[in-house]
């Protein structure tokens, strides 16, 4: 249940969370999916295996982003583990995952999934900004992109944090008190998380877009 203290963020399934997790972001493209990552990874949470990896300006993992797109199973796996050998916690991050969360929560241990919602119609404007592409077809994938993480939201029994985009970035510091206990981050310094989510943005919005973005 929620009331009118709501942040913009809500747990549900919160009774199975354990110290290891595999936080898994999803959203469909445009929606705000870098958004909710910059704020784990500003909470501490580990993207990469080590600072060698490579880490696209949108938070996502080269080597997990090429393989899920070439449905590389193999090479899922094997990365799946050596991250999870080397962190308790850890954030994978790529929109359209929710496609196929279900096989990817079988890969790593305690899932957590984390769906963003953001306004469909501002989604779809920004896509069509980019493509070239009609608005309201792009509007009426949006729409089913979030009808359908709806109803895994309704399926699943994995921990799930539920998050509005517009609600959450107008009220920050409320919104990090619900991302860190999800992400099981006892402590952290809110000036210097926010500071750092306003600089991911700023990078994310300045750089040369992308049409497979």
């Amino acid at each position: 249940m929620i009331d009118s203290s709501f942040a913009g963020a809500l747990i549900k399934n919160e009774h199975k969370t354990t110290e290891r997790k595999s936080i898994i972001i999803c959203g469909p493209t445009r929606g705000g999916t870098s958004f909710a990552a910059s704020v784990f990874y500003r909470l501490g949470v580990p993207f990469t295996r080590d600072p060698d990896d490579r880490l696209t300006i949108r938070l996502e993992h080269s080597d997990l982003m090429r393989a899920f797109s070439a449905r590389d199973r193999r090479t899922l796996e094997t990365t799946v583990e050596e991250f999870c050998y080397l962190h308790s916690v850890w954030g994978w991050k790529l929109p359209a995952i929710e496609s196929q969360l279900e096989a990817v929560a079988q890969m790593v241990p305690n899932p957590h999934a984390v769906m963003i919602f953001k306004e469909p119609l501002s989604v779809a404007a920004r896509k069509a900004i980019v493509r070239k592409k009609d608005l309201v077809l792009l509007l009426e994938r949006v729409v089913k992109v979030y009808t359908r993480m709806a109803a895994l939201a309704a399926s699943t029994e994995h921990p799930l944090l539920l998050i509005s985009y517009d609600k959450a970035a107008s009220n920050l510091p409320a919104f990090l008190k619900v991302a860190a206990n999800y992400a099981g981050v006892t402590s952290y310094d809110e000036e210097a998380v926010i500071a750092g989510i306003q600089d991911d943005q700023r990078r994310y919005f300045e750089r040369k877009p992308d049409v497979a973005a």
